[in-house]
């Protein structure tokens, strides 16, 4: 009965180490260290389309989020109905643009802007001090 316990355990133990590893390498900050490395990150995404003065989709979502779809191999996909960007695909070029920089890209006329941005208007509200 203690050895079925103990092949239980050492199993556990492997597979808490495969699942670090993994965790890890998919999540591995590029190289050189990023500028939003040690902050709190927010992913900006805006559909622009064609003929319209207002983005029809913006939306801000913390990077950790994100990080924890792309990890698990999740689809993080926005859409508008004709539109669509799939995150997981311009994963590696987001995380690399220089601070301020917006991915763009073109898709059926429309325009789709990609940022991560450490602003602290969009970081959630600090509780206020009884």
């Amino acid at each position: 009965m203690a050895r079925r316990g103990t092949i239980w355990i050492a199993a556990l133990i492997v597979v808490s180490l495969a699942i670090g590893v993994i965790w890890t390498l998919r999540l591995a900050p590029p190289s050189p260290t990023p500028w939003w490395w040690g902050k709190n990150p927010n992913v900006h995404v805006e559909i622009w389309e064609p003929g319209k003065d207002m983005a029809t989709v913006a939306m801000t979502m913390p990077k950790r989020v994100l990080d924890t779809m792309f990890a698990l191999g999740l689809p993080a996909d926005v859409s508008t109905g004709e539109r669509r960007v799939h995150l997981n695909s311009v994963w590696r070029k987001l995380e690399r643009l220089p601070r301020g920089e917006k991915l763009k890209l073109e898709d059926q006329g429309g325009t789709i802007l990609v940022w991560i941005d450490v602003d602290s208007k969009w970081s959630a509200p600090e509780p206020a001090a009884p």
